[in-house]
């Protein structure tokens, strides 16, 4: 597979899963069939451009032409590759899951909730091979569009209010302060590529700086930045299929796409130097804001006796890490920004499908009721305790190298206080989420748990763990994925 062709596939495989699903709603073993098979056939392109990547291939693929300077157009760059072939991976493990998810619960309008499914994926792809701030701009619109159905597919007026919600915040940012930020930097510039070395550094003068890099981190309320995170907690309501979708495979990630590709491709140095001409004042805000925000989200989890609602103030927890870990303007800030996604990625999609195992058999949703589950349902449990340990940071689980990446690159920044800031969330994270998986496991079993009297289909359990094992396989990647992303902070010659 060429990998111009693999492009294609990649982000125009899941638009046509769209069509398809709806088109072959009955019966549903081939609907089911469909949505799995495309997925498939997404997350295989996207290894290969992944590979085509780690071998400095270049492939770009230009749509229009709406400005001078200025294309609809994406381009494969390791980031970009990274990011897109990690949720097209987990996203066939979803695909896997939302089909016994909607077998187990009876789901009334299966192929709509599927459909947009993959059309968020598909606008997530297109986030991450972006060329260019314009294409992403697009691209997270898309997305916001894409999402805000499954935010209200139940129907009820929770969900009807939550989906509210998570329209007019993001598109009130987008629009309010993401635009305006794009709009400024071309007028700069007269160019808004993605490049590495940043097209602001030496163009721009300290003030420009400060003021576009709080524009464009505001903006992106994807990345559940305070005061632009209530959307986040709100969708907790939503269906366990829209969730993975929203916190573990296309939201929460696209938000810290963006981080990454602005601070590496857009900034560069113009984000710190050794002059003071750059934003070093306001990232230096906005890191003790994420780092404040970081702590707050896990201690208000901490309290939250709903699952679904304990894990989404969890998350965004995690996504703050990556804030932190790309204001911090140095390679292995970056680095561990890059590692973080994945790792949360990877330890979100597991959690999250596992909560959504355990609904769809026993329909317990507090707390209180986890105590014992793990007896009576191993497979899924075990998938969960890994997850949270990578959550937490524990050694030697994957997300304890981003962690410990980013607590040293604040030290090198000689921000320590931003590095006590990260370890507290890690604490404060192991007491909202240590005690349940232990509960889950160690505690008296239930007479009761399951609604159901086969318990937990194979396409229920077998994601979880398979989520699980993807979560400790990335212990072996630390030192690749380094030498891999290189480029991101690396000028052109």
């Amino acid at each position: 597979m060429s990998a111009e062709l693999a492009l294609l596939i990649a982000l125009g495989a899941p638009a046509a899963q769209t069509l398809l699903v709806l088109a072959l709603a009955r019966p549903p073993g081939l609907r089911d069939a469909v949505h799995v098979g495309m997925t498939l056939l997404t997350a295989l392109a996207c290894a290969s451009l992944l590979s085509a990547a780690a071998h400095g291939e270049a492939v770009r693929l230009v749509l229009a032409r709406p400005l001078p300077n200025v294309d609809l157009a994406f381009h494969v760059e390791p980031l970009g590759a990274l990011m897109a072939a990690v949720l097209s991976g987990l996203g066939v493990l979803h695909a896997l899951h939302t089909a016994g998810y909607a077998r187990a619960t009876h789901e009334k309008a299966p192929a709509r909730q599927m459909a947009f499914i993959a059309l968020a994926n598909a606008a997530t792809m297109a986030v991450a091979f972006s060329a260019n701030l314009f294409t992403f701009f697009v691209a997270y619109q898309g997305l916001i569009l894409a999402v805000f159905p499954l935010v209200a597919h139940r129907g009820d007026e929770d969900s009807r209010k939550a989906a509210r919600a998570f329209l007019a915040t993001l598109l009130t940012a987008s629009v309010g302060l993401l635009l305006p930020a794009m709009v400024w930097t071309y007028a700069i510039t007269s160019a808004l590529e993605f490049q590495p070395g940043g097209v602001l550094a030496g163009r721009v003068d300290a003030l420009t700086a400060n003021v576009l890099l709080v524009l464009y981190v505001l903006g992106l309320a994807m990345a559940a930045m305070p005061p632009l995170h209530r959307w986040l907690a709100a969708t907790s309501v939503a269906d366990s299929p829209a969730l993975v979708t929203i916190q573990a495979l296309a939201v929460l990630p696209a938000g810290a796409i963006g981080l990454l590709k602005i601070a590496a491709y857009v900034f560069g140095p113009a984000l710190h130097s050794e002059s003071m001409d750059d934003a070093t004042l306001a990232s230096r805000g906005l890191i003790l804001l994420a780092g404040v925000g970081m702590g707050g989200a896990a201690l208000i989890a901490l309290s939250r006796q709903d699952v679904r609602e304990r894990l989404a103030y969890s998350a965004m927890a995690q996504i703050l890490a990556v804030a932190i870990g790309v204001l911090l303007a140095l390679p292995a800030g970056l680095f561990a920004a890059a590692l973080q996604v994945v790792a949360f990625s990877c330890a979100s999609a597991t959690l999250l499908m596992a909560v959504g195992t355990t609904v769809a058999v026993t329909t317990r949703e507090r707390v209180a009721d986890y105590s014992g589950l793990g007896r009576i349902m191993p497979w899924t449990f075990a998938g969960f305790a890994v997850a949270s340990a990578s959550m937490i940071g524990l050694p030697p689980f994957a997300g304890a190298w981003s962690k410990l990446w980013l607590i040293t690159a604040s030290t090198g920044a000689g921000l320590v206080w931003a590095a006590g800031l990260v370890a507290l969330a890690a604490i404060l994270t192991f007491a909202h989420l240590g005690p349940l998986a232990v509960s889950a496991l160690a505690g008296r079993a239930p007479t009761d748990a399951f609604k159901r009297p086969d318990g937990a289909s194979i396409l229920l359990a077998a994601p979880v763990v398979l989520g699980a094992l993807a979560t400790l396989a990335l212990l072996l990647f630390a030192d690749p994925l380094a030498s891999y992303l290189a480029p991101m902070w690396t000028p052109r010659s």
